[in-house]
């Protein structure tokens, strides 16, 4: 069971994503709050699996909210969902970490299926925002994986395996389709990531994939 915490200062918002969330049994909403400071209270009492964050609320700024609940709370995974779509808010949502970047005009399954992807530890974000990204940090080039060597960037040293890994990570692949890809277990693909982590200081895929492309070990390329 996945337990989630609604927040957006609208209530007729909150009932509609509740109502949307009914038709998954296996997601329960444990509860909503109206504003950031809320958010932060509620996050703390009910202690959710994920959390719907609006960014823009009267009594407190969603990011702001975020910021201190994954400091607190660094289990729970949160998913932005607002009706704005600034690269400046898709930017800063993804320096904090959170889980999903979605637009309010998203159906009921895109939205459980965020839900979803953030409770196993992916990120998702809503496919007009995309371009968003490709535009900040270029498009991958194919890069067959027996080329692939140690990088060390910034200090920064990982092994060919990671390098591996990361090269699979930018291009969107699961750990189940990373692990047919290098015939390697999901385990060990997850062991790997979080060193990985460690070792370039992000906190979600998606950070790493950013990652990649800004220190090159991605070959990067400007969209026209």
């Amino acid at each position: 069971m996945i337990t989630v915490l609604i927040v957006d200062d609208q209530p007729i918002v909150r009932r509609g994503l509740r109502l949307f969330l009914t038709n998954y049994e296996d997601i329960v909403v444990v509860g909503e709050a109206n504003s950031g400071p809320d958010a932060v209270y509620q996050s703390g009492q009910l202690n959710p699996d994920v959390i719907l964050m609006d960014i823009r609320m009267p009594d407190g700024d969603g990011l702001a909210a975020a910021k201190i609940i994954l400091s607190n709370h660094s289990m729970q995974k949160i998913i932005i969902i607002t009706t704005f779509g600034h690269d400046d808010y898709l930017y800063s949502a993804i320096d904090l970490g959170v889980s999903g970047f979605i637009l309010k005009d998203a159906g009921p399954s895109e939205l459980a299926q965020a839900i979803y992807n953030a409770h196993k530890g992916g990120t998702t974000i809503s496919p007009t925002l995309l371009g968003s990204l490709t535009r900040e940090f270029g498009r991958r080039s194919v890069v067959q994986v027996k080329d692939v060597q140690p990088v060390e960037s910034d200090s920064i040293l990982l092994t060919a395996r990671e390098a591996e890994i990361v090269h699979c990570l930018a291009r969107g692949l699961s750990n189940d389709e990373i692990s047919v890809e290098l015939s390697i277990e999901v385990s060990t693909i997850k062991s790997h990531l979080g060193r990985i982590s460690n070792k370039v200081g992000t906190k979600s895929r998606l950070q790493t994939a950013i990652w990649a492309y800004r220190s090159g070990l991605v070959d990067a390329r400007s969209q026209e």
